[in-house]
């Protein structure tokens, strides 16, 4: 895979920009990160010892072996058990152009924890990462990357979706896609190479309400998240797929029955 996707490198296209940093962080000093947001994506793989990721609230435990993914516009939080510290190493990629990768990958939990991935199998590629951020090796941070997502694709593929399934993938394209301005019911079906009236009829059926409903309340739940560690309303739409912050506050106020500024 590494391989393959280096001639397309060579191939000419420009990748020197969808790949930010990766890196290596010992935890023995208890060194922790948010709650906060970022707009790219990051992957983190746990080397040793194990911690906490909580993302919009929900907790999970990650240990060794086991890797969190952390996504654009998402509030998280995460920090090194006291007793067994973690030892990470992680990779930052732009979203969008790695998503169909991503996407390929079966989670463990949720759409953010990774099962357990042998180090042999994976650490010498993000160790090689480490090294190729130098600007002028940004093209082998880019294999290397597809090389990453490529082994957990391999190791967790991603079952074929029907019935119930479909509902699921829904979720987890709604968890990826929320923050887009132009994503909607339309986007969703195309994602998913499903109808409107199947999806409807699969995910009302199994979370008791329709795809529509489920987005809206996905988008004012991160927008409160965001508001609630001192974002401003303006930013907040934006990040929260709406593009007008007026519309967004008389929603807001609607659902929760407070404006985003109180």
């Amino acid at each position: 895979l590494f391989h393959k996707h280096v001639l397309l490198f060579q191939a000419g296209a420009d990748m020197n920009n969808h790949i930010y940093y990766s890196g290596t962080q010992d935890c023995a000093d208890m060194h922790s990160w948010g709650p906060g947001a970022r707009t790219y994506t990051v992957i983190h793989y746990i080397l040793r010892g194990k911690g906490t990721f909580i993302r919009n609230g929900k907790r999970f435990t990650v240990t060794a072996g086991e890797s969190f993914v952390m996504r654009p516009f998402e509030t998280v939080r995460y920090y090194p058990d006291r007793d067994d510290p973690w030892m990470y190493t992680w990779v930052e990629f732009e979203h969008e152009h790695f998503l169909p990768f991503l996407n390929k990958i079966a989670f463990a939990r949720d759409d953010c924890i990774i099962g357990f991935v042998e180090s042999a199998r994976i650490r010498p590629l993000f160790d090689m990462l480490c090294e190729a951020m130098p600007v002028q090796a940004k093209h082998a941070a880019y294999g290397l990357t597809l090389a990453v997502l490529g082994t957990y694709a391999d190791l967790f593929p991603l079952a074929a979706d029907s019935g119930d399934d479909t509902a699921t993938a829904a979720v987890n394209v709604i968890r990826r896609e929320f923050y887009k301005p132009d994503f909607g019911i339309a986007a969703l079906c195309a994602a998913l190479g499903t109808s409107r009236a199947t999806l409807h009829r699969c995910f009302t059926k199994q979370y008791g309400t329709s795809p529509g409903a489920y987005l809206l309340q996905y988008r004012l739940t991160g927008a409160r998240e965001l508001l609630e560690h001192g974002q401003s309303v303006k930013a907040t739409a934006l990040s929260c797929g709406f593009r007008d912050p007026l519309y967004f506050s008389r929603l807001f106020k609607a659902a929760t029955g407070a404006s985003p500024t109180a």
